[in-house]
């Protein structure tokens, strides 16, 4: 592990402490895990995001690629191929 030193407003410290004390753990393990659940946090909203980008990119081809096809009828078109291809 690796030692830090950082700032933090006494209230929020004394915040700190109170979980600690009620959860019986120390001071250090309570920021650990503060920290920890940012970077799970931080890490999900990101793919989230991601996603959505992956999303919006798909609905914006769909949407050109129905564009240019027109009034093409899908279904009738999978059953012209079907009857085709036994």
């Amino acid at each position: 592990m690796v030692r830090i030193n950082t700032v933090f407003q006494e209230d929020l410290i004394e915040k700190i402490d109170r979980i600690a004390k009620e959860e019986g753990k120390s001071r250090s393990r309570i920021l650990r895990e503060a920290a920890n659940k940012l970077i799970e946090d931080y890490q999900r909203q990101k793919s989230e995001e991601i996603r959505m980008k992956k999303v919006r990119q798909a609905i914006t081809i769909q949407d050109r690629l129905r564009k240019k096809s027109g009034k093409w009828d899908s279904v009738s078109e999978l059953r012209k191929w079907r009857e085709k291809h036994p």
